[in-house]
């Protein structure tokens, strides 16, 4: 028959077993969302950037995206909203951090 003493060490193995698999299979998860939402900004991101390669300031960006939103551009208002959904820290390559507010909000 088992003692208590190793009762209480059996099942603290147990529990620290489980919670163990628990911070593993969450620290996955966490990690494929962020590799997942790369993946999904990567194209969008590369034809926002070409589409907007002979515009310098931040205003022309804005003006242009603006003209997009306005005439139904689908493909570049489309990878707009999914940069905006995704993963904004993209637009910091092209853009400052208010400039990539009011975008975001364009999409709204």
């Amino acid at each position: 028959m088992l003692n208590k003493k190793n009762i209480l060490w059996y099942s603290f193995i147990s529990v620290s077993g489980w919670l163990f698999a628990a911070y593993l299979m969450f620290m996955h998860l966490d990690s494929d969302r962020d590799f997942i939402n790369d993946k999904i900004t990567v194209n969008a991101y590369n034809i926002v950037s070409q589409s907007l390669q002979d515009k310098k300031s931040d205003q022309e960006i804005i003006e242009q995206i603006q003209f997009w939103f306005k005439n139904g551009w689908t493909a570049q208002t489309g990878s707009v909203t999914t940069i905006c959904n995704n993963d904004r820290k993209k637009f910091k390559q092209i853009l400052s951090d208010s400039a990539i507010v009011t975008i975001c909000r364009l999409h709204i």
